[in-house]
């Protein structure tokens, strides 16, 4: 059963965000540059739901204000951070204590404030500042501690002492976990006992007897007339709550305690502790002996038996591994009706996660946490490795823009199931690149991919210093890809080809027939289209970011200008093709070089593919090139050689759209 989640947040004037409103999902991988406020929209949250903040916590400064507000708390400017909460219904705990907190019943949403204001005398004039935490639109229904302890967030930081916090007795994690097992109280006592009687047998040494005599006279000589100078030895008291303190984790075949384990393995030690602390405790993992018999009358009790096996001691009942889903949920309800056992929601958020951990390892532990856990979790992060394999509709994407922070997410991002696991596999192999441009430009080929950052290097810019990414998807399926920036708010433009081609009509007994023939010579007055126009035009209309009524139909120089109008770059026939024809002889010269270098035939084939060229038989030089060498190697090694008078206009043309979008933002 997936747990409670934020569901939406607001934020204004608090620090990095004037105004911000953005739905979030179950899971959500926060990104964005330094400083853009990934910690202060955290800490927004904790305003309202972290148990360890205090009211001086709550209790803003001057400095917690935006930036642009000028003397705010003189000016009566207030702080206001509403959060709302979904998937909290199957709780009948949460269900009743926030009966004041919801704001929709369809879906069921709970509602919290923060509102940091001025207190006003019967003047106005602004005599201080307090903050109230309310549930639902009602400011008189307070938000306080105790509902705290059923719905919170635990924030773990980024730079953070594991070895300390699993050391730290009642508040260690592991300590926590222990504590929730409900462990009989008097097998406790017995085992104390035990150790106890155990342990006394140490004041029978000789060497502690001795240890004993010395103190004692030791402190007779220095004490003087002090009366009582008796010295007692005794093993340290074990009650039952240092008994389970005494528990330590320890890894490995070595039995390693957490001092001598690397950071990474200590934090993946911690996070599986917190993940576990979490995680919804209605269906128990043990049950005793008196409970499930109690249980087993009920009403639908063969769930009961189907799920739990007799334990190793013979004394208990214990949970069976690799429940299915359909089964798991029939058990949950069966506890929640019969066997209902309080317990609090935390919400967990973890700062910058990757900390210490190899690039394969944060693949293989967060793949598990975002795809699988119950918990509902939240990242802070820098790295690919994570945003690569997080779910589309988890980013959450920060941006400083128009001297503010904005937040956008893809938790609305509506994609067909196919389109989803081709994109994810994409972000998969190429480490969620896409999300970490300033802009980013789409391409549909590996030959666009080599060549465009030259091209932009050759027009006197540096694609890297603008913090453009070239994502080459190996298609012309843009579209997916186009959602997803366009829901982060990131700007894009792409490149496709024209792919022109020669539309032939067949009498087909009476029945017309049509044919495509592309690459073919154009000429007047044919039924010729172009392949690349079309796709995008199609594209364009169904993300309603044109009408049918916009395109031209049969007006191909109005089409191009509408498509670059809205970033898409389409050429005539192919990068290669238009390349060559774009070129002078200089640059043919040029091609014909690059080829030699990296044909793999000999003089004989290198005649061949200049003769091509000299002929301006394009379509045939680009058909030596993809046949005999491959269209990718030959695109790396023309990288190196190109000159600016080799390149379409309309790559030029798209790489100064992208550079134009990004400096209007962040210039």
């Amino acid at each position: 059963m997936k747990g409670p989640f934020i569901s939406r947040v607001k934020i204004k004037n608090f620090r990095n965000f004037l105004d911000v409103d953005v739905e979030l999902n179950h899971k959500q991988v926060i990104i964005g540059e330094n400083s853009i406020g990934k910690t202060n929209f955290l800490r927004a949250i904790q305003i309202v739901l972290d148990r360890g903040f205090t009211d001086y916590n709550r209790q803003l400064e001057p400095s917690d204000f935006h930036d642009s507000l000028v003397e705010p708390m003189e000016n009566g400017e207030e702080i206001i951070i509403t959060i709302e909460v979904k998937n909290y219904e199957h709780n009948r705990q949460l269900v009743a204590q926030f009966e004041d907190a919801v704001v929709s019943t369809s879906p069921p949403t709970l509602q919290f404030n923060y509102r940091y204001y001025p207190i006003k005398d019967e003047n106005e004039l602004i005599l201080r500042y307090q903050y109230v935490i309310y549930k639902g639109i009602n400011q008189e229904k307070h938000f306080r501690h105790d509902d705290r302890n059923l719905l919170s967030i635990k924030v773990i930081g980024a730079l953070r002492d594991v070895e300390r916090e699993l050391n730290s007795n009642k508040k260690s994690p592991l300590y926590k976990l222990v504590k929730q097992y409900d462990i009989d109280q008097n097998e406790l006592i017995d085992i104390s006992e035990e150790m106890k009687s155990a342990a006394d047998e140490i004041l029978n040494l000789d060497e502690i007897r001795d240890i004993k005599k010395v103190i004692e006279e030791k402190f007779s000589t220095l004490a003087g007339l002090q009366k009582d100078n008796s010295v007692n030895l005794r093993p340290y008291d074990i009650d039952i709550e240092r008994l389970l303190y005494t528990i330590q984790v320890f890894m490995g075949l070595k039995e390693r305690p957490v001092s001598e384990l690397s950071l990474g393995l200590a934090n993946i030690l911690y996070v599986s502790l917190m993940m576990l602390l979490m995680k919804d405790k209605t269906v128990p993992r043990i049950i005793k002996e008196e409970d499930y018999d109690s249980l087993v009358g009920k009403e639908d009790s063969n769930i009961i038996k189907e799920c739990y096996a007799v334990s190793d001691s013979e004394i208990n009942y214990i949970l069976k591994d690799d429940i299915n889903l359909d089964t798991q949920r029939i058990l949950y309800a069966f506890f929640d009706k019969y066997n209902y056992q309080p317990h609090s929601v935390s919400i967990l958020a973890l700062e910058e996660p990757e900390a210490h951990l190899h690039p394969v390892l944060q693949r293989l532990i967060y793949r598990e946490v975002l795809h699988k856990s119950e918990n509902s979790v939240i990242f802070t992060t820098h790295s690919p490795y994570i945003t690569a394999i997080s779910p589309l509709e988890s980013i959450v994407h920060g941006r400083y823009e128009d001297g503010q922070t904005k937040i956008f997410s893809t938790s609305g991002l509506k994609l067909e199931k196919k389109e989803k696991e081709d994109i994810e596999r994409y972000l998969d192999a190429k480490r969620g690149e896409i999300y970490f441009g300033k802009g980013v430009l789409l391409v549909e080929g590996i030959t666009e991919e080599y060549i465009v950052p030259k091209v932009a290097e050759l027009m006197g810019t540096s694609l890297d210093d603008l913090g453009i990414i070239v994502c080459n998807i190996h298609s012309t399926n843009f579209k997916p890809y186009v959602q997803i920036l366009n829901s982060l708010k990131i700007p894009w433009s792409l490149i496709t080809d024209g792919d022109f081609y020669e539309l032939e009509i067949i009498d087909d007994g009476g029945k017309e027939k049509k044919k495509k023939h592309y690459h073919r010579n154009w000429e007047v007055n044919k039924p010729q289209n172009f392949r690349g126009l079309e796709l995008m035009n199609k594209m364009l209309v169904d993300l309603e970011i044109i009408t049918d009524e916009d395109i031209s139909i049969g007006n191909f120089p109005q089409q191009f200008q509408l498509l670059s109008e809205n970033g898409c770059f389409v050429g005539f026939n192919t990068f290669e093709v238009d390349s060559m024809a774009t070129t002078n002889a200089e640059g043919l010269e040029t091609l014909k070089k690059v080829y030699s270098e990296v044909r793999t035939g000999g003089e004989k084939e290198q005649q061949n593919f200049n003769t091509e060229l000299d002929n301006k038989n394009f379509w045939n030089g680009l058909k030596k090139i993809d046949n005999n060498v491959s269209k990718g190697r030959f695109a790396q090694r023309l990288s190196s050689h190109m000159t600016i008078d080799m390149v379409p206009p309309y790559i030029v043309n798209a790489i100064n759209d992208i550079i134009k979008k990004v400096k209007n933002i962040h210039e």
